[in-house]
């Protein structure tokens, strides 16, 4: 008889989810699956607004990632519309967003999965926290929170507002930063620079750890990321997608998205996983900074690219959900870098916003969010309001990959006999995919339920209602 083990609520993930390993006569683990359990449902909030507003609204989906549907939503229109913005339009969207991609690697590399590798997964549930970090080691911490407000400060002055930006506009920017402000950032980001090597000194080698755990957490998937002619970019481009054995199988742009990508209802979850159309059937792939650094062979600025040489030189594609980690440092010390050469000389003073109006038709972007390739999809009639949306996000497309880590770590973890580093440990290949959840839940119309009643912790009766 299968019994099962649920982890729930996870912690230190945004948004609200639990894990289910289901365990077998024999004792192993036979799997293990991510239940998504909140309700957004921001696609059909969307329809019956104005185009030129989905930037705005669209940005508040998320307050860990609004920079990404900010952008991404400006993107399709402007696709849709047949926009160019200007040179420096562009260069301050830039600056923008890697403060953001700053900010939420921090996060997510520090707070949110660095309990788990500084104090260790199998240490106690009241100790593997950043308040408990902090009391360990304080000077850390310290410098955590420094990088990620550094990266939030960057975006407060270049977008407008900290959490949800509001200069990017079809058309281009509606601010320039002043010179003070540009020197500012420029001596931040070099801050940041120093901040990031510190911290991933100390990081890498808590990592060699549980250097056990990357076959372990092996992923025998396909990787997909946008590539700038084999160059990493987070910007509207080619997506590339390369084969576990290192090959490039496909290239696609925003336009040809669901010629390639194909969404599914998971069972139990408000989450839809997404999986890579080939023929009659059908590949599971991964997203985010490791498949960037499988995809891509550069970086454009010298840090970073001399650590991605070293990256791939321990082996190409990479394939565990631990190499997770190290690749968001290699993409921080880009951000800090390419932040200092645009605040340093590139930015100029020519126009930052063109002529744009609505008008109805189809409006697709594609952009690399923190955690990976965001898709926006609008249609709009003649008078430019919106008939229909669809919002592919990171976090979906790392399904599958997430289930598959969370199995495989479970199943290891089993045999210590330890519940507690059980469930750690399957949480752990969790955080590895730095998971956001509220703008990854789409479903509606579909309202399963259920209730247990309980009586001095016993439970005493079940309601359900079956989801339609």
């Amino acid at each position: 008889m299968t019994t099962k083990v649920i982890v729930d609520p996870v912690t230190r993930i945004e948004g609200h989810a639990r894990i289910i390993l289901e365990i077998n006569d024999s004792g192993n683990v036979s799997s293990g699956h991510l239940q998504v359990l909140e309700i957004r449902g921001f696609e059909k909030l969307l329809e019956g607004m104005e185009l030129f507003k989905l930037p705005l609204i669209t940005g508040r989906i998320c307050g860990v990632c609004p920079a990404a549907h900010h952008l991404a939503s400006v993107t399709a229109i402007e696709n849709g519309l047949k926009v160019k913005i200007p040179a420096d339009a562009e260069l301050l969207r830039e600056l923008m967003y890697f403060g953001h991609i700053l900010h939420s690697h921090a996060l997510s590399t520090f707070v949110l999965t660095g309990p788990d590798v500084l104090v260790g997964i199998g240490a106690k549930p009241e100790d593997r926290n950043v308040l408990s970090l902090l009391s360990m080691a304080p000077e850390i911490v310290k410098k955590v929170l420094r990088l990620r407000s550094i990266g939030q400060k960057i975006v407060e002055i270049v977008g407008g507002r900290g959490v949800h930006p509001v200069t990017s506009v079809p058309g281009g920017q509606t601010y320039r930063p002043n010179p003070d402000e540009i020197t500012k950032m420029g001596l931040w980001s070099v801050e940041a620079s120093s901040l990031v090597k510190e911290l991933s000194d100390v990081l890498m080698k808590k990592l060699e750890n549980i250097s056990d755990l990357r076959e372990i957490a092996n992923l025998p998937f396909h990787s997909l990321a946008l590539s700038d002619n084999g160059s990493v970019t987070f910007m509207q481009n080619t997506c590339k997608v390369l084969n576990p054995s290192g090959e490039e199988e496909r290239t696609f742009t925003a336009d040809d998205y669901a010629d390639n990508l194909v969404e599914h209802q998971m069972q139990g979850s408000y989450m839809r996983s997404v999986r890579l159309r080939s023929g009659g059937e059908e590949k599971k792939f991964f997203v985010g900074p490791l498949a960037r650094l499988n995809v891509n062979s550069s970086f454009s600025t010298p840090d970073a690219n001399s650590l991605l040489a070293n990256f791939k030189g321990k082996g190409s594609p990479r394939l565990s959900a631990l190499d997770y980690l190290e690749a968001r440092l290699i993409e921080m010390v880009f951000c800090a870098e390419r932040i200092t050469e645009i605040c340093g000389g590139e930015l100029g003073d020519g126009p930052i916003i063109t002529e744009a109006s609505p008008a109805g038709g189809r409006f697709r972007g594609l952009i690399e969010a923190p955690r990976g390739i965001l898709i926006h999809d609008y249609e709009a009639d003649d008078e430019g309001r919106i008939t229909s949306a669809n919002l592919i996000v990171a976090t979906q497309n790392n399904y599958d990959a997430i289930d598959h880590s969370i199995t495989a770590l479970a199943r290891h973890f089993k045999q210590s006999g330890d519940e507690n580093i059980l469930m750690n440990g399957a949480e752990f290949a969790l955080r590895c995919f730095d998971p956001c959840l509220a703008c990854a839940t789409h479903a509606a119309g579909s309202m399963p339920m259920r209730i247990e009643l309980r009586r001095n912790g016993r439970t005493f009766r079940v309601l359900r209602r079956e989801g339609r």
